[in-house]
């Protein structure tokens, strides 16, 4: 079963710490006081039996206190304990050399402070326990043993109201002692309970009263090497919005709670917290009254689902689970989680109720799962590179411009991603601009665009973004690049969306001499009806047309027909997919104006300024 780990809270450590630390000391520095009146007694030759033995046992006591402290093996009972026992022993033998008629002069300041000092730190109760103890003593030794020696004339009356006015201060000052550290001990505790409950607030959900994410996260990293198996199930409400919107945030928040109870009145359920919103995980464990995970999951799942009851009705609750289980041993609390996160996204799309991971349909969304998360680190961090690849003249097969591409590199996968892998993430992420500003102020920080252009492909989300054309030129201006030394290559679909939008803003970036392409042409639906919509200066044919045109005449004719009718609008033709020379040369037959394919050259990454000037050449 997945328990929680029992800690002493970080106030609880550091008072035990600190009562350790005193006791130490309080041995230590004993043990060196002792050893200065061992010393001062050999010297002058004052030992008797009663200080021999008193100086044994406070050798024995100190010691053990001590190294009790060092261990920190039952410190504060062997602290108590041995001052009890010195306290004990300075009385006996004190009262010992009384019996002896061995009092001096000196003997009454040491019986108000010694027994003083040997109580400092004992617990309030026995302080205040010991006042009257002290009290008798005082008075007893003072009225019975010791005799006024500075030549006053008292009589038994005055000797014994001296007596008591001692007996009196003394007690009294252990009650003072006492009273000082009730008064500790009470802020300590009040201290303790405001840490706890301080810490216990930084870790619970305030609504549902479950843990938050930090302390769920928390306790399953503690827990994990303990488990040799260990079921996670992630809960998210559905429809949750609409209901908050319908009946008010009041109600929505007596769901989460009666949720909330649900999942914690489930035997199944070993831990549980609200990570956010409608959002809740638990672990599962590993048997429920000998049923299996999927039986509980499933019983779960009836439980939260349960209509609830309101002041103006029942109210539907829906709730989609997705659990994974694994071996701690072979697998990663992260991945674990992401696993638990996947099958829950794929039970709530797909109305399942509740589902488990299964790496063979939960596989895909997994990996592309992992590669959002490090999508955005990876540029940042760097990793995305710049590619370039050459276009060339058809006729003279001189390079004339080079396509911008991004490469995803030194990845944490077990192979670095291709680009069919992360645009599509990184248009979905909105950080496909972020990716060509970085990829451009690489490959222009290499590259020598006087005699040649640099071709950047740009989405229609890119395009309409307010600040595209600023940034750009932003871009250009830092390594001292003419726009016109710059082309756009865009799809039909800027024209599906955002039309006039778009149109105004090709329009403005070609009025400061971009060139503007239209990439992939004869593929779409309507590239014909484009092509007097938009202002464009090259067509770029597809290359399924120089793959087909091999083994079909009419797809032979097709291309021909576009390569003349970009010479009859003006436009430059470009053909794609040019991967042998027989190729090449056939385009250039018919009539095109550029080439670009594996035959020209493969996409290189731009790493260092040789690689860059190598393809320039």
């Amino acid at each position: 079963m997945f328990k929680r780990a029992e800690h002493l809270t970080e106030t609880e450590q550091n008072l035990s710490e600190r009562f350790r630390s005193l006791a130490f000391w309080t041995g230590l520095l004993g043990l060196v006081v002792l050893s200065a009146v061992v010393a001062i007694f050999a010297v002058s030759d004052a030992f008797t039996s009663a200080s021999v033995f008193e100086i044994s046992v406070y050798t024995v006591v100190l010691f053990a206190i001590t190294v009790s402290a060092h261990r920190n093996f039952h410190v504060r009972p062997i602290l108590f304990c041995g001052l009890l026992i010195l306290f004990s022993a300075y009385w006996g033998s004190t009262f010992w050399e009384a019996m002896r008629d061995e009092v001096v002069p000196f003997d009454l300041p040491l019986i108000l402070f010694i027994p003083l000092l040997i109580v400092l730190i004992l617990d309030y109760r026995l302080q205040l326990a010991l006042a009257p103890i002290q009290g008798g003593f005082v008075y007893l030794f003072v009225c019975e043993f010791f005799t006024l020696q500075w030549g006053a004339d008292w009589s038994r009356a005055d000797h014994q109201a001296f007596s008591l006015m001692l007996a009196l201060v003394s007690g009294c000052s252990f009650l003072g002692l006492g009273v000082v550290s009730l008064t500790r001990a009470i802020a300590d505790k009040r201290l303790q309970e405001l840490m706890s409950e301080t810490k216990k607030l930084a870790s619970t959900d305030s609504l549902t009263r479950l843990m938050n994410r930090r302390a769920f996260m928390d306790q399953l990293r503690r827990n994990w090497s303990q488990q040799s198996h260990v079921s996670i199930a992630f809960i998210d409400l559905d429809h949750f919005k609409p209901l908050n919107d319908q009946f008010g945030h009041a109600v929505g928040d007596e769901v989460l709670q009666t949720v909330a109870r649900r999942i914690q009145e489930s035997s199944m359920v070993a831990a549980a917290a609200r990570l956010g919103g409608d959002e809740f995980a638990i672990v599962l464990k590993e048997e429920s009254d000998g049923q299996p995970v999927e039986h509980s999951i499933d019983l779960l799942h009836a439980k939260i689902t349960s209509d609830m009851r309101w002041e103006a009705g029942m109210i539907s609750i829906g709730a989609s689970i997705g659990y994974a289980r694994c071996d701690t041993l072979k697998q990663t609390l992260t991945a674990l989680l992401k696993s638990a996160d996947t099958v829950m996204r794929r039970a709530k799309s797909g109305r399942l109720g509740w589902a488990r991971f299964n790496p063979r349909i939960d596989g895909a969304a997994l990996a592309n799962a992992g590669l959002e998360l490090e999508l955005k680190a990876a540029i940042k961090n760097g990793q995305i590179k710049a590619a370039i690849q050459p276009i060339a003249d058809a006729k003279t097969r001189e390079t004339v411009a080079y396509e911008l591409l991004a490469r995803w590199t030194d990845s944490v996968f077990d192979r670095d991603p291709v680009p069919s892998d992360f645009i599509p993430i990184a248009e979905k992420l909105g950080l496909l601009n972020e990716m060509l500003w970085v990829t451009m102020d690489e490959a222009l920080a290499h590259l020598d665009l006087r005699q040649h252009r640099l071709a950047i492909n740009v989405s229609p989300a890119q395009l309409i973004a307010s600040d595209f054309l600023e940034t750009l030129l932003s871009v250009l201006n830092r390594h001292d690049v003419d726009p016109t030394s710059i082309t756009i290559e865009i799809t039909e679909e800027v024209a599906f969306r955002n039309v006039d939008r778009n149109i105004a803003i090709l329009q403005e970036a070609r009025d400061l001499g971009i060139e503007i392409a239209l990439d992939d042409f004869g593929t779409g639906y309507s590239s014909l009806s484009m092509l007097d919509t938009l202002p464009l200066d090259k067509l770029k044919i597809d290359q399924s047309f120089v793959r087909k045109s091999d083994k079909s005449e009419q797809s032979k004719r097709i291309l021909l027909a576009a390569i003349r009718l970009a010479k009859q609008l003006g436009l430059v033709s470009c053909v794609e997919g040019i991967e042998t020379q027989e190729f090449a040369a056939r385009v250039a037959v018919l009539g095109a104006d550029h080439i670009q394919g594996y035959w020209i050259g493969h996409p290189e990454l731009v790493r260092d300024a040789k690689s860059a000037l190598k393809l320039v050449s």
